[in-house]
């Protein structure tokens, strides 16, 4: 798993509309072609569907056009992709308006390397993945090397970390729904916090959990952490805690308490 895959900085993005306008775009057109034909079976929850494991395929999609990009990524697009490029010293930003496209990405780990589809965001460093426009605002997303975030909106924080042969499919809806949104199946769910404090970790947890993790100094929860941990094991998550603070665990009626020594 690549460190800077998981700590790496997010990368802030304009909206599509204004992307023609930025230096150093560059925006590619192809005709339409042949399309997708995977069905999906779809749970909506709270504002964002997740679809199910194994949508994209596992082969790069049919290639049209071959795009070389001056950092050493390749980019393949479909007959129907089209896609916008934008590439400075600090980050490496791709847009897929439409289609399917497959991404070889040229290791570099202070340059994250982030695809955007709509609302969903797939960041790696130095990998292969592909990524399908679905509708106005999804996609789905398919490593075939290394290991890839992917998340919805702005919530970096809740990203699904996809490795090798990991398949991942995302409508979140429109934009700005202050709903929760659930993380996606327990087999690729993780949590990746980044510098927060353990009060707003535990929030997260207990979002998706049935056992509750209870802080009973606040003090403890003032602390900040900083970790990649399953969304499904709050146990783990409370023992790093507990360590960091100096805190212990104890439990008490499915609860796990995280409390003073």
């Amino acid at each position: 798993m690549e460190q800077a895959v998981i700590h790496g900085p997010p990368v802030p993005f304009a909206d599509d509309a204004a992307h023609p306008a930025a230096k150093g775009r560059r925006v590619m057109r192809w005709a339409v072609g042949i399309a997708s034909g995977c069905a999906a079976l779809a749970a909506c929850i709270a504002g964002l569907i997740v679809f199910g494991i194994g949508l994209p395929s596992a082969e790069p999609p049919t290639p049209t056009h071959v795009m070389n990009l001056r950092d050493g990524s390749v980019v393949t697009l479909a007959s129907d992709a089209r896609v916008e490029a934008a590439l400075s010293d600090r980050e490496r930003r791709i847009t897929l308006l439409n289609g399917e496209a497959d991404f070889k990405v040229a290791k570099d780990a202070a340059r994250p390397f982030v695809v955007r589809s709509g609302e969903v965001y797939a960041q790696a460093t130095g990998t292969r993945y592909s990524v399908r426009r679905l509708g106005l605002v999804g996609a789905a997303v398919h490593v075939t090397e290394g290991s890839v975030l992917v998340w919805a909106h702005d919530d970096r924080e809740q990203a699904a970390l996809l490795h090798a042969g990991g398949d991942l499919s995302l409508d979140p809806g429109p934009e700005g729904t202050e709903e929760t949104q659930p993380l996606p199946s327990p087999a690729i769910a993780q949590i990746s916090l980044e510098d927060v404090s353990i009060a707003s970790a535990v929030v997260r947890f207990n979002n998706v959990n049935d056992t509750k993790i209870v802080i009973e100094d606040p003090r403890i929860g003032q602390i900040r952490i900083i970790g990649l941990f399953s969304a499904h094991d709050p146990e783990q998550f409370a023992q790093a805690a507990a360590q960091l603070a100096g805190a212990r665990v104890t439990h008490r009626q499915g609860e796990i308490v995280l409390t003073n020594p």
